[in-house]
C-alpha cells in the first residue's frame, strides 16, 4: 500500500502519512505539571461527541513529565532556573516533533514562558492570554483562583490584554488563599474534586460573586467533575483548559 507523496518522496500538500487528510493541525501540551490535569485536558478533547470520525478527531502529543521542579516553590525560592529549563526542554521537544502549537498546561509555570526564545514562545498558546480574552468578553468580576505561586508573581495581572480584564478579577484574601493552595494539592494527589466544589460554594458568596477563574490547571479537575453531576451550583466558571480543549477540537489554535 502506498500513500500520496511529493517529488523527493515529501508528503503530499493537504495529507497526512499513509493518506489521511490533513484536517486539524497538530497541537503539543506540555503536561505533567500536575499529570492528572494535563490528562483530564485530553479527555476533554476526545470527549466530544459529535460523531467524527476517528480520522478526523483531534492530533495531539502530550509531553508529561511529573518530575518538573514544583513551581511555586521555585517563585518562592526565586530559583527559576530549572522550571525554566523543563519548560524549554519539554516546548523544543513538542515543536521538533512537529507540533505547529504548544500549549503549557500549568498557569504558574507560565511565570517562565515569556522568557523562552521567539522561535518557540511565537508556537505557544498564553493560558493567561486566554483567561484575560474571556473576562473582556463577560465583562463581569471573577473571583481568582490559582495556586499560592501565581497569585505571588502577579502571573495574572501582566499580558497584552491586561488592562482592560485585570478589573474583573477578585483577588482572594491571604487566609482564604491558603486554604485554595491546601485544595489544589489535594487534588494533585488524586483526593476528590467535588471537595474542592464545596470550597468554592461556601467561598464565592463571601466575595459577593457567583463567577470565578479557574487560574489553575487543578481546577479543570473540579470543573469537570462539577459538570458532570449535572448541578453546576449556580456559579460560572472561566476555565482555560475547557476554552482550550475547544479550539483544539475546532482547529482553531
Amino acid at each position: 500500500m502506498t500513500h500520496p507523496a511529493a517529488p523527493g518522496g515529501r508528503t503530499a500538500p493537504g495529507t497526512r502519512p499513509y493518506g489521511v487528510p490533513s484536517a486539524l493541525p497538530l497541537v503539543g501540551i506540555v503536561g505533567g505539571m500536575g499529570p492528572l490535569a494535563s490528562t483530564e485536558l485530553l479527555r476533554t478533547v476526545y470527549h466530544s461527541g459529535d460523531g467524527r470520525r476517528e480520522q478526523e478527531t483531534p492530533r495531539v502529543l502530550l509531553w508529561s513529565d511529573p518530575a518538573v521542579v514544583d513551581r511555586t516553590e521555585a517563585i518562592g525560592t526565586g530559583d527559576l532556573e530549572p522550571l525554566y529549563r523543563a519548560v524549554e526542554n519539554a516546548v523544543r521537544g513538542l515543536v521538533t516533533a512537529g507540533a505547529e502549537r504548544v500549549v503549557v498546561a500549568c498557569v504558574t509555570a507560565h511565570r517562565v514562558l515569556g522568557d523562552l526564545p521567539p522561535d518557540l514562545l511565537t508556537r505557544c498558546v498564553s493560558l493567561v492570554d486566554v483567561v484575560h480574552q474571556e473576562l473582556i468578553r463577560t465583562a463581569r468580576p471573577h473571583l481568582l483562583l490559582c495556586t499560592k505561586g501565581t497569585a505571588r508573581a502577579g502571573i495574572l495581572t501582566s499580558g497584552p490584554y491586561a488592562d482592560r480584564a485585570v478589573p474583573h478579577l477578585v483577588p482572594l484574601r491571604p487566609d482564604d488563599q491558603e486554604a485554595l493552595h491546601r485544595e489544589v494539592y489535594h487534588v494533585k494527589r488524586g483526593g476528590d474534586p467535588l471537595r474542592t466544589a464545596g470550597f468554592l460554594r461556601d467561598t464565592l458568596p463571601r466575595y459577593g460573586v457567583r463567577s470565578y477563574v479557574a487560574a489553575c490547571t487543578e481546577l479543570h479537575l473540579v470543573t469537570r467533575a462539577v459538570a458532570a453531576t449535572g448541578r453546576p451550583d449556580g456559579f460560572s466558571a472561566i476555565d482555560p483548559l475547557t476554552v482550550v480543549a475547544q479550539r483544539i477540537k475546532n482547529g482553531e489554535l
